[in-house]
């Protein structure tokens, strides 16, 4: 597209086809004497204005840019510089709104021709197609979620059911044994000068009560079963669903497109947030069994920290969250198993990105408590909504979240904590939380220190000079 040949039916045409708009972009701003162009609209659930699908999703220096748009937004147009490529390569910048919803930032110019009059013209027609493009996403992803609670839901349904009439069993039985032991209550009363009869009436009581005792250790060897099935009968085809999709996305079975690699990345997303939801169940009915098994060694926080940093890292990008492991070359050893650890760590980061907005903060510190000798703390803290104080210690049993409504945003099924802290307790330390509502949190993992590295450094620091603090819980 040349200067002097723009048209607002093509700048609408192009700029609704996701696969060349951003191509489009560009040639549209070299038709407007600029280098490059992004459009904004303001998403109605944060109220920020945020690049729109097919642009740049994450650009330099974030907050620069935000406060950028806003301006403009409020301003009606506005100018100054602005990076593209990375920090510090600012480009002029002009934005345009379209009301308080819509901005198009211009860059690589200060003065651009005549072509800008036409395509702001055209903001409200862009606004409106590119919010469809939304909107129509939304509603297909809410879909596929509705479709995956009905499953749910039912095969829930099933498993409560089954559960109801093995408990009615177990309660009809116990309603009839107990109603023997009182008739031998009664027997035995009046016929206190009958010793043998006595005896009888006991050894029956005494076989009624094995007999509930059979049915209720039936009942629970039932729960077992039924959460071996679901592992196999959930976990199989969610792996397999896992293996398909990266075939797909190999090009196995032919080209797949971008708008098909995308779909394919929220299917992958989604089975793996299930198959952990799976897991996470299973791992806490191991636990309350008592058949969770403990490799203790020496391990290095820092390295536990290294290898779950893969799996955090893009958790904080999407948020555009800042992270700061303090003193990362001076963190202790702890005597752990160092899987069990890496899982809590992994659990209490997460938590911490999930409930943290946009642009806060997380940051964690480690070292040795001076209330108890042998002793770490893993203290973690964010900028995020906070815990009601009521609500501190409830966090930590199953199935419990600071938001139980079917509005919250945050995923999962309140079992990551529950299942850390029993992990701690089982490697002999603990989890404790500490919260202001609205000012963020703070959970301090303890856990004993590896002896032999904590006799050695102690004889190398000396008195007062190891680094020792209290873990603040």
């Amino acid at each position: 597209m040349q200067p002097g040949t723009i048209g607002n039916i093509e700048i609408v045409a192009r700029l609704a086809n996701q696969a060349i708009r951003r191509d489009a972009a560009q040639e549209i701003a070299k038709a407007c004497g600029a280098e490059d162009l992004v459009v904004f609209l303001r998403d109605p659930e944060v109220g920020a204005l945020l690049s729109a699908p097919g642009f740049p999703q994450t650009l330099p220096d974030g907050r620069l840019w935000r406060a950028f748009v806003e301006v403009a937004a409020s301003e009606g147009e506005h100018g100054g510089e602005l990076p593209l490529h990375g920090v510090g390569s600012n480009l002029p910048a002009i934005g345009y709104a379209s009301g308080a919803n819509a901005v198009v930032v211009m860059l690589g110019t200060t003065a651009p021709n005549a072509n800008v009059e036409l395509l702001r013209s055209m903001m409200p027609l862009i606004e409106t197609t590119l919010r469809a493009e939304q909107t129509t996403a939304l509603a297909d992803a809410q879909a596929r979620l509705a479709r995956d609670a009905s499953a749910r839901a039912a095969t829930l349904v099933q498993a409560l059911d089954r559960t109801r009439r093995q408990l009615e069993n177990t309660l009809e039985i116990a309603r009839l044994a107990r109603v023997e032991v009182e008739a031998a209550n009664t027997q035995l009363q009046g016929q206190a000068l009958e010793l043998e009869a006595q005896a009888e009436e006991l050894q029956s009581a005494n076989t009624s009560l094995e007999e509930a005792r059979a049915v209720a250790d039936s009942a629970n060897h039932a729960k077992s079963e039924f959460l071996a099935t679901m592992s196999h009968e959930l976990r199989t085809p969610l792996n397999a669903i896992g293996g398909y999709v990266e075939l797909l996305s190999m090009g196995i079975h032919g080209d797949v497109n971008d708008a098909q690699q995308h779909a394919l990345g929220r299917i992958d997303r989604s089975q793996r947030h299930l198959l952990g939801l799976i897991n996470n169940v299973l791992n806490l009915s191991r636990i309350e069994a008592g058949r969770v098994d403990y490799d203790i060694s020496d391990v290095m926080l820092a390295t536990a920290f290294a290898n779950i940093a893969p799996m955090i890292e893009p958790q904080l990008a999407a948020k555009g969250i800042a992270y700061e492991l303090c003193d990362v070359d001076r963190l202790p050893r702890v005597s752990a198993d160092a899987e069990k650890l890496q899982q809590i760590l992994l659990n209490l980061l997460s938590n911490a990105v999930k409930f943290t907005d946009t642009g806060g903060r997380v940051w964690v510190e480690a070292g040795r408590t001076i209330e108890k000798l042998g002793q770490v703390f893993v203290r973690m803290s964010d900028t995020g909504r906070g815990v009601p104080a009521d609500k501190l210690e409830s966090i930590f049993e199953p199935f419990t979240q600071v938001d139980a409504s079917h509005s919250r945003t945050g995923e999962g099924t309140g079992l990551g904590l529950a299942i850390s802290r029993d992990l701690a307790r089982g490697m002999g330390g603990d989890i404790r939380a500490r919260s202001v509502l609205g000012g963020g949190s703070v959970f301090t993992l303890t856990l004993l220190e590896a002896v032999r590295l904590a006799r050695n450094e102690l004889e190398v620091a000396g008195p007062g000079g190891d680094g020792s603090e209290s873990p603040e819980p």
